[in-house]
């Protein structure tokens, strides 16, 4: 699963096909075992947290603002590897 992007203790993934499909989204991990899934997005709609295991709401919020802020190259990463 290759990681788009290392940031403030965050790793963001994009997890490539057969294991993962759409919607588009990625798995943003801080720690060993904290994770939270977020959908991308479209143009029409924000991205959306899916899924959240063991993480603080504080930072999930920190990992959501994280990929509204790279959301370009997270979802060019996601392009990438599903087409």
């Amino acid at each position: 699963m290759p990681t788009v992007l290392k940031t403030g203790g965050f790793i963001i993934r994009v997890h490539g096909p057969p294991r993962e499909n759409p919607p588009p989204h990625v798995h943003v991990e801080r720690g060993h075992d904290e994770l939270v899934v977020i959908r991308l997005g479209t143009a029409t709609s924000p991205p959306t947290v899916w899924a959240v295991y063991r993480m603080r709401n504080a930072d999930v919020v920190r990992a959501f603002r994280l990929v509204e802020t790279h959301h370009a190259l997270i979802d060019a990463a996601w392009r990438r590897l599903h087409g």
